[in-house]
């Protein structure tokens, strides 16, 4: 039900959250007015649909929601009240509405839910009932008994869930109080039933045990043996653990108090009868079996009195003590009941403690020479990491061996008392020879690292090193740091390691030192045979882009060449304040660079001017030669219009150039495989632009022809072969006016002869033919 009533809430609240994303304020009273009354409309077809027995959650949920969207719509258009009558009549009727509808959707959903509720809880109870019938009938048994209780459980954790609907529905509320009372009578019966079974259980128990002891005491009665008063003695002890378990079942069942009283009485009854047989029996019993065993202790305590007894003998010793010990813990509780029994039972034990307490001593002597033997081995100077260990070993056993003596016993006390000193000095001992060891592998450890660094160090001094020779020298240098860090620890312990780590680590900046230096004699030494390198190869490029027929390629190679230069300066900047050989070297390396600049820009000047004037001169002629075989007109055009302008450049910026850099006079080009002088190139370019002046305007003119008068009288005639003579007249009269332009614009062209569909026609004679049919197509006047 509860489940059932959370999704209830969920779809509520989703409903909720659409309606008022939707929602927003009204833009009119009309349509205020529409929302509302269909918003009254679907309440009240909700309403009807929950009016059934039983209603469908799903219908529910639905009632719900039209509420909410009712008080949604109402909302929305709640600024209208004021300014609208029958709105605010409509607002007032909704309201009501609202208010009704609302608190009766509320009431089936909580009578719904209460229904859930008795439906789930007849279900729950039925089958309880039942089970609580079938408690009063023979031994249920535990599983059936914790089925039962877990039943009444759940049914009455139910109830208190359903406890908050009493209410909504009085009815509910008598049902509900009627449950609990009915839970709370099984809860009773379940109480009472188990208290029951408990006692019942537990007399059962009592009975066998009182049975057993019977038993055993009679057995004991009819013939006195250790095992069958081992065996009474357990019996009693049983019974009076099976009186203490039930001890609380007293205070709650009177038949099972009064078999407690009974059992209570037997118990001491069975002790004062093993009393009385213990008696009976007398110590002549308890020595048969004890006094050989007794015999051979004192025979081993003689023995031990020597002051060094054979190793066979301190075998024998401690196997009788051993036995006799079984044996005195045997008749222990014999000795309890028999005075005459304890009294022998104390001679023994005063035997059996001094062979234990020899054996002891034995022992711990032999304990505390391993421990001496051990310590001696860590004081000597080569002491090894198992030699720690073995004395380590040893003080451990002596340690365990003091916990198993009688420390209390004055002939122990004192080898204790030594034995614990022995400890307390050996493991002071240890610890200032496992320093000192530690201090003297630590210095060990520096120095090893230490002459392995100087060497490498020395080395690549010594001879040209390679990078992995270089650093091997600086790992071997940050090794005497790795070694120091783990020997951090000392430093506060030992003064003099102090101060030998604070020179070695100041060994490790002199060794880092001295391994910089000569990386910067290698660096400096490789940057003077890379800059020379450079220098020389950048000089043969020069030479080549200086040359009268170096290219473009050539030109350009040698200038990066010469950026490359600049890039090494930069890039060895910091050498030249290292390193005094290295910045000398590059002072006068930059001497030389800044003249291949200058060598490179008068190189680039040069290249231009051949490429303007000579190469110009060359591409011109070209150009021309394919113009004058070209029998397309625009092609030929813009070939010769390439010419020319390649032959203006030439003359121009030639003279440009050679006004602003004197120097370039001087310089050859190549004109047709001869070295010329730029003045007679330039004299050539203006000599053939000049030739070429008379093809350009023939072709110019041609072209204009062509695409102009031409043309349109193409085009008129076309249109006759098609009877349109409207157009006809107007590309006629295009014919005549492009003539006439062509006429005053070249006058020298006007008498040229051109093709024209195979025929030669001069400008002027065409735009007589044009006339001349412009006429025939005129009407007369």
């Amino acid at each position: 039900m509860v489940r059932t009533s959370r999704l209830v809430l969920l779809g509520f609240f989703i409903l909720a959250s659409a309606a008022s994303a939707q929602a927003g304020a009204a833009r009119s009273i009309g349509e205020a007015s529409k929302r509302v009354e269909r918003a009254r409309a679907d309440l009240a077809t909700a309403v009807q649909r929950i009016e059934v027995e039983p209603p469908r959650n799903a219908d529910l949920d639905a009632a719900l929601a039209a509420v909410e969207a009712l008080k949604v719509a109402l909302d929305a258009g709640a600024s209208f009240e004021t300014e609208d009558l029958e709105y605010a009549k409509l607002v007032l009727a909704a309201r009501k509405q609202l208010r009704t509808q609302r608190e009766y959707v509320d009431e089936r959903r909580a009578k719904v839910h209460i229904h859930e509720y008795r439906r789930r809880i007849d279900g729950a109870l039925a089958p309880l009932n039942e089970r609580m019938a079938k408690l009063g009938q023979g031994d249920p048994g535990s599983k059936a008994m914790d089925d039962a209780r877990a039943a009444v459980d759940a049914l009455v954790k139910l109830a208190e869930e359903g406890r908050p609907l009493k209410s909504q529905d009085p009815k509910f509320s008598t049902y509900l109080t009627e449950v609990e009372a009915t839970l709370a009578r099984h809860q009773k019966t379940l109480d009472e039933r188990w208290l029951q079974l408990s006692a019942q259980k537990q007399r059962g128990l009592l009975d066998e045990s009182r049975k057993t002891l019977a038993s055993s005491l009679n057995e004991v009665g009819k013939a006195w043996s250790d095992e069958k008063f081992a065996a009474t003695d357990k019996a009693v002890a049983a019974l009076q653990k099976q009186l203490e378990e039930g001890r609380p079942l007293e205070a709650q069942d009177k038949a099972y108090r009064a078999e407690a009283e009974k059992a209570r009485a037997e118990v001491t009854q069975a002790r004062r009868r093993m009393d009385e047989l213990v008696a009976q029996a007398g110590v002549s019993r308890v020595k048969v079996e004890l006094e050989p065993a007794h015999e051979e202790l004192r025979a081993s305590a003689k023995a031990l009195r020597v002051k060094r007894p054979a190793p066979e003998q301190l075998s024998e010793a401690k196997t009788a003590a051993f036995v006799v010990r079984k044996l005195v813990d045997k008749y222990e509780p014999q000795a309890a009941r028999s005075q005459a029994i304890g009294q022998y039972l104390a001679e023994v034990k005063n035997t059996l403690v001094e062979v234990e307490v020899a054996l002891q001593v034995r022992t711990l002597d032999a304990a505390r020479a391993e421990v001496v033997q051990a310590l001696r081995n860590v004081e000597k100077r080569s002491v090894t990491a198992e030699q720690f260990e073995e004395a380590k070993t040893a003080m451990v056993i002596l340690e365990k061996t003091l916990e198993t003596v009688h420390v209390k016993n004055p002939a122990i006390s004192p080898v204790a008392a030594d034995a614990r000193q022995l400890l307390k000095d050996g493991r002071a001992t240890m610890e200032r020879r496992r320093y000192e060891v530690d201090l003297q592998q630590q210095r060990a450890k520096v120095d090893e690292a230490r002459k392995n660094a100087v060497a490498l160090v020395s080395q690549v001094q010594k001879e040209t090193p390679s990078e992995a020779q270089l650093q091997a020298a600086e790992n071997a240098v940050k090794q005497i740091g790795v070694v120091l860090e783990a020997g951090a620890a000392l430093v506060k312990k030992d003064r003099d390691y102090a101060l030998y780590a604070k020179e070695s680590k100041e060994r490790m900046a002199e060794l880092n030192d001295r391994i910089t230096r000569r990386k910067i004699v290698l660096a400096a030494a490789d940057a003077r045979v890379q800059l020379a390198s450079r220098l020389a190869a950048t000089k043969e490029q020069l030479e080549v882009a200086k040359a009268i027929s170096a290219t473009d390629a050539e030109v350009e190679t040698a200038s990066k060449s010469v950026d490359e230069i600049m890039q090494m300066f930069e890039t060895h900047a910091a050498l030249e304040r290292q390193d005094a050989g290295y910045a000398a070297s590059a002072e006068r390396s930059r001497a030389d660079w800044l003249k291949m600049v200058e060598a490179l820009e008068f190189a680039k000047q040069v290249r231009a001017l051949r490429r303007l004037t000579g190469e110009a001169l060359d591409v011109a002629g070209k150009a021309a030669a394919s113009a004058a075989s070209s029998t397309d007109l625009r092609k030929r055009r813009a070939l010769y219009t390439s010419a020319a302008e390649k032959l203006k450049a030439c003359q121009d910026e030639g003279a440009r150039m050679v006004k602003e850099n004197a120097g370039l006079a001087a310089v050859d080009v190549l004109v047709d495989g001869v070295r010329t002088q730029p003045q007679d190139v330039m004299a050539q370019c203006a000599q053939k632009a000049e030739t070429l002046q008379a093809p350009l305007k023939r072709v110019d003119v041609e072209l204009r022809f062509q695409e102009g008068q031409r043309k349109a009288y193409d085009a008129a005639k076309a249109h006759l072969s098609k009877g349109r003579k409207n157009e006809a007249l107007a590309q006629l009269n295009d014919c005549i006016a492009e003539g006439r332009i062509l006429e005053n614009r070249y006058p020298d062209f006007k008498e040229q002869k051109f093709d024209i569909g195979g025929a030669s026609m001069s400008m002027l004679e065409l735009v007589q033919v044009c006339a001349k049919e412009r006429k025939a197509l005129q009407p007369s006047p």
